[in-house]
């Protein structure tokens, strides 16, 4: 699966339009396997107004979607200065994944990191190993991906993509936030002051509501 994302933040007298607006081109976007085009919830942190995300079977059927007067639509849209003031952008094949297909959803959380400091091939592997081990702690994770990206921009160069989905946001805010797991393994990687330290502070943590699942929904499904 190759996937596109953008967390973008737009002024406040342009959202009404602009969240129609994307909407509809994402709808009519060719190939999509998986579309998201929603509006952010409070408490995000450096985690813009949107969260547009669409999944294609290949790089080759994501480049054609945009190329497509749908896409187009999209690419002039978030281009548009005066509507848009901020856009966290990557595109990534999905990396690890994990969770029950058939669970129900209603909470969708992105964060994207930057991993720069001393990223040695053996540090990258230790972050993902102690990330990928919260699934089996917090169990209100359902689905998970796990991703490094292709390309990316905007306040940081993101090397990671870190997403799941939870029925809802008591699950991310309270069992996954604060699992004792989380703070002992994962936190290191993200604290200044542990020796540890990889992931630089600037980074984003967003959330949105869907009514069906978008993580792990390939065409071998």
């Amino acid at each position: 699966m190759y996937n596109l994302l953008k967390v973008l933040g737009v002024t406040e007298e342009q959202r009404e339009r602009f969240g129609a607006t994307l909407g509809e081109a994402t709808r009519r976007l060719p190939s999509a396997i998986t579309r998201l085009a929603a509006p952010t919830l409070p408490g995000t942190y450096n985690g813009g107004d949107f969260i547009w995300r669409v999944s294609f079977a290949d790089r080759a059927a994501a480049e054609a979607a945009l190329a497509s007067e749908a896409g187009a639509a999209i690419r002039a849209l978030v281009g548009d200065a005066q509507a848009v003031r901020s856009c966290e952008d990557a595109a990534f094949e999905t990396g690890w994944s994990g969770g029950a297909a058939d669970a129900r959803t209603g909470l969708y959380r992105v964060a994207m990191f930057c991993a720069n400091r001393n990223p040695t091939p053996e540090r990258l592997a230790a972050f993902a190993r102690d990330t990928l081990i919260m699934p089996d702690h917090a169990r209100t994770i359902l689905r998970w991906e796990l991703s490094q990206a292709a390309t990316a921009s905007g306040a940081m160069p993101w090397t990671h993509l870190w997403e799941q989905e939870y029925a809802d946001r008591t699950g991310l805010e309270g069992t996954y936030m604060i699992h004792p797991v989380h703070w002992a393994h994962v936190e290191r990687w993200f604290d200044t002051e542990y020796p540890d330290y990889l992931v630089a502070p600037q980074l984003v943590h967003t959330f949105c509501a869907i009514d069906q699942a978008i993580l792990n929904q390939g065409p071998e499904q």
